[in-house]
């Protein structure tokens, strides 16, 4: 019984991925794969019940007829799918076992038949199973398709127990779960299982290596929450790849500017005071832009190396005119967060560049005015820009 149960299962497998239909394929006809989007812990659960039949398998049972050996059982369900391959599920299974004994002796014989005693007991196997999604796995997730095949195996803690006569094992088990889709809520199941014990597991021991229990079920499983997964969509990296030119060339631009109120400083430095006759002209600086990750208001490394030339230039420009003063204005867009925590990080991005430029850079804090603007001044129409402190 149990090699053909086995047996059955790889079968029953390879017939299933050989229907499925090839409905999940793309616009270049390939089969429609992950990655998908990681849903909440809450979504996703499911839970079942199921009865059917139990065929135990002890050392002496084969000595008893078939039909004989047919005991009730019953599943009760409750898991998890993690991702549309993976999913994991507690399951008890059991009711009652029927075999038979060769002595009157055994803990569960009862009524004499033959050369032998019939046995009946209750059998309770609570277990964890890992369970495989293998029509997911190698057809592509399609949330519609009728017919899913489940390969799973598990651990857990199996009892007899008759006439006060109690027996507790360690068990495992492996099988395939079989679900056909009846509504969006609502799956039928078929169930192949084969448990696997010690041999005292029945209170009987007669040198064989183990034991087992095999069982068929057809039931009901729910599914609770949201039961579908979304595919993670192509990230569109140009906008990204824009902005990296976009910073190169201000920075180009920036070093030119740079050069040219260095160059200017040192034939300032040069200009003896008697020929000075007109007075010093007032420096016009454009804008600085430095930009913040969502959600932050620390610079990651590129923006500090950024900063650092900004932070010599602004030096330089306050050198060649004494007049000259910056405003730091802090920004977060509008499109993220309320306007009252968008008020308070951009005061604290604000705060974090006007230190860096008075303790690192050494820029007088009487030349820097502060001004947060939360997300009321958003000057940017692509949000990631509107992250940012403006220096003017």
């Amino acid at each position: 019984m149990r090699k053909s149960l086995i047996t059955g299962m790889f079968i029953l497998s390879s017939v299933c991925v050989m229907a499925q239909e090839n409905g999940n394929r793309d616009a270049n006809n390939k089969i429609v794969r992950g990655p998908y989007e990681t849903n909440r812990f809450f979504d996703n659960w499911f839970f079942g019940v199921a009865g059917g039949v139990n065929v135990y398998e002890g050392e002496s049972d084969s000595k008893a007829s078939f039909g004989k050996r047919l005991a009730p059982a019953l599943d009760i369900s409750l898991g998890k799918w993690v991702t549309p391959n993976i999913g994991f599920r507690l399951q008890y299974s059991g009711l009652q076992a029927k075999g038979f004994a060769s002595s009157k002796t055994a803990p569960y014989a009862g009524e004499k038949e033959g050369p032998g005693y019939k046995e009946k007991f209750d059998v309770m196997n609570l277990h964890a199973d890992a369970m495989w999604n293998l029509t997911n796995t190698l057809w592509g997730y399609k949330e519609t398709r009728v017919w899913n095949v489940i390969p799973y195996a598990g651990y857990g803690w199996g009892r007899t127990s008759e006439n006060s006569i109690k027996n507790n094992e360690l068990v495992a088990d492996f099988g395939i779960l079989n679900t056909f889709r009846l509504s969006k809520v609502v799956d039928l199941t078929f169930e192949l299982r084969q448990m696997i014990v010690n041999q005292r597991f029945d209170g009987v021991v007669a040198g064989s290596r183990g034991e087992g229990m095999s069982s068929v079920t057809l039931g009901l499983q729910f599914n609770l929450g949201k039961s579908n997964f979304k595919r993670v969509e192509a990230v569109d990296y140009s906008q990204y790849t824009n902005r990296i030119n976009q910073l190169e060339n201000d920075k180009l631009a920036s070093d030119a500017k740079n050069n040219q109120l260095e160059k200017d400083l040192a034939a300032s430095k040069n200009v003896k005071p008697e020929e000075t006759t007109m007075e010093a002209k007032a420096v016009t600086s454009p804008d600085v832009v430095i930009f913040f990750k969502i959600g932050k208001a620390t610079l990651d490394n590129a923006e500090l190396t950024n900063l650092s030339f900004y932070a010599t230039y602004v030096k330089n420009t306050i050198n060649a005119d004494s007049n000259k003063a910056f405003t730091l204005i802090g920004s977060a867009d509008k499109q993220t967060g309320t306007e009252e925590f968008n008020q308070k990080l951009s005061e604290r991005r604000m705060e974090y560049v006007y230190n860096l430029l008075v303790n690192k850079y050494g820029i007088s804090s009487d030349r820097l005015i502060k001004k947060a603007e939360g997300d009321s001044n958003n000057r940017f129409n692509d949000p990631l820009f509107n992250r940012c402190v403006v220096i003017e």
